[in-house]
């Protein structure tokens, strides 16, 4: 009987388990010829995943212009999440840290209400607005996952074809956020390409996905072949990251992830991208967002950098169920 009334108790504790509010700052732009599919992944990902309770969606530049990716995203809330999510256009390409946008307004808002996780699937300019125009919400901030950083010393390269490298982009494309994100006392965690490098979506994949899947699915796979059709002639590889799935995992499935706490900083060095710097001549610098355990700072992040065999799959089943 003792036991009846265990399992009773734990079958309870499980299904009444209190879901995580999160708001999700992304750039989307599948659809769009040779652009990334990975935030429509993600979101798909995230509208799959029991464990979170979405708030809101802000539209962020990025993989494309904030005027395509807008529609992008109140097209896949609209057509694939059972719930109602507001959609906000947040900042665009030239705006600066502090701009209030429809999307910044909205994340304040959400955040007096109650504390929320912010997943940062872009670059940060909407969350850092928010954080630098109103200090006193960000105890209301559970953590800022973001997809960005990287260890002294690391490229993010793909394949043996392409010398050039990819970008951190998501930081890159607005260090001065970061920075900002960094001066606050908001708890940050890091999903870089660090991590999201050792999963890999191969056509065997995404034909799973095409003839298992809903019509989520079934919108989703042709833009994803497109893409994994660009790695193959850029890079000679046979798939592709899905980069900001790693974000989303470190909510939903924390026991696939390996992370550690490092100290962080902003430094400028030389840019590891350009074709000058292959070629042996001086290039530009720029900045890095870098961890290491020798960085004389004492501003510290979560910094996730291995994730096991198993998020893949679990990956699948998420985006098919």
């Amino acid at each position: 009987m003792k036991l009846i009334s265990m399992c009773v108790i734990l079958l309870c504790s499980i299904y009444t388990q209190e879901k995580i509010d999160v708001w999700i700052d992304a750039d989307p732009a599948a659809g769009i010829q040779y652009r990334d599919v990975d935030d429509a992944v993600a979101l798909l990902q995230a509208f799959r995943s029991p464990e979170l309770n979405i708030v809101g969606i802000s539209v962020v530049f990025g993989n494309t212009s904030l005027e395509k990716g807008y529609p992008i995203a109140q097209f896949i809330v609209k057509e694939f999440s059972k719930n109602k999510i507001p959609v906000y256009k947040g900042a665009s390409e030239n705006d600066p840290v502090g701009l209030e946008t429809e999307a910044s307004k909205k994340m304040l808002e959400a955040l007096k209400e109650k504390p929320l996780t912010i997943l940062a699937l872009g670059p940060v300019t909407n969350v850092a607005t928010v954080v630098n125009n109103h200090p006193e919400i960000t105890k209301q901030i559970k953590e800022i996952i973001a997809v960005a950083g990287r260890r002294p010393g690391a490229r993010f390269q793909t394949g043996t074809k392409n010398n050039k490298a990819h970008r951190d982009f998501n930081f890159e494309r607005d260090s001065k956020s970061f920075a900002q994100l960094l001066e606050s006392n908001v708890p940050i965690v890091l999903a870089p390409f660090e991590i999201s490098s050792q999963v890999w979506i191969t056509k065997s994949d995404l034909d799973l996905l095409e003839n298992q899947g809903d019509d989520a699915c079934k919108w989703l796979v042709p833009h994803a072949k497109g893409w994994l059709n660009l790695w193959k002639v850029v890079f000679d590889v046979e798939g592709f990251n899905p980069f900001d799935t790693l974000a989303i995992a470190y909510l939903t499935s924390p026991k696939f992830i390996t992370y550690e706490n490092l100290p962080v900083e902003i430094q400028i060095l030389e840019d590891d991208v350009t074709e000058e710097r292959m070629q042996g001549t001086k290039s530009k610098e720029k900045p890095y967002l870098l961890v290491a355990k020798d960085l004389k700072t004492k501003r510290y992040v979560t910094y996730c950098y291995k994730v096991s065999k198993e998020f893949k799959q679990n990956l699948l089943n998420r985006l098919i169920k």
